[in-house]
């Protein structure tokens, strides 16, 4: 019994330390959503979410390897097609930060042609608190997290969307104030 007091104790502390280093869960509807910066495929450069600010941004995160992300992006693309030009912006945060090509080649097969982002770092996987795949975020134009939906349900997750696209498309944007003014 003696000898298990110290192993009780150590799992003990490293139980505590791996609970008091997770991230907060912060990232729900109707708090600011992290900005991070990724890396975009059609171009390869690197753009910040916040330079989106102004129009109602939809974040698909998935991988090449999720069965479900490969069922719900040709839906991502239909919604991206009847929403396109209507201050509405699809993109795709793919999560396999180990082959950037791989994710090129793969988005290019399924036909996607809204914006695909590699998020190379991980910083966004992490940010936004990623446990499950796909992932969606709709954030308003001032950047605030309306909705939130991990997985896929095809009986509730379209309606969803479009709702919180709706209510999101409605709200008038904060104007934007600049130092000095």
């Amino acid at each position: 019994m003696r000898r298990a007091i110290p192993y009780v104790i150590g799992v003990a502390v490293v139980a505590l330390l791996i609970y008091a280093f997770q991230p907060a869960d912060t990232v729900r509807e109707g708090q600011t959503a992290p900005d991070v910066v990724l890396r975009f495929t059609e171009d390869g450069l690197q753009r910040s979410l916040s330079s989106y600010r102004g129009d109602v941004l939809v974040l698909d995160f998935w991988a090449t390897w999720c069965a479900p992300c490969r069922y719900t992006m040709p839906k991502m693309e239909e919604f991206h097609r009847k929403y396109k030009g209507q201050g509405v912006q699809v993109i795709g945060v793919a999560v396999d930060i180990d082959d950037y090509n791989n994710v090129v080649q793969f988005a290019k097969e399924m036909g996607i042609t809204y914006p695909i982002a590699a998020d190379t770092s991980g910083e966004a996987k992490l940010y936004y608190q990623i446990r499950n795949l796909p992932t969606l975020f709709v954030i308003d134009k001032d950047g605030v997290i309306v909705m939130k939906q991990e997985g896929y349900d095809p009986q509730r997750t379209e309606a969803q969307l479009e709702e919180a696209v709706r209510r999101a498309l409605e709200k008038p944007a904060k104007p934007v104030i600049q130092h000095g003014q």
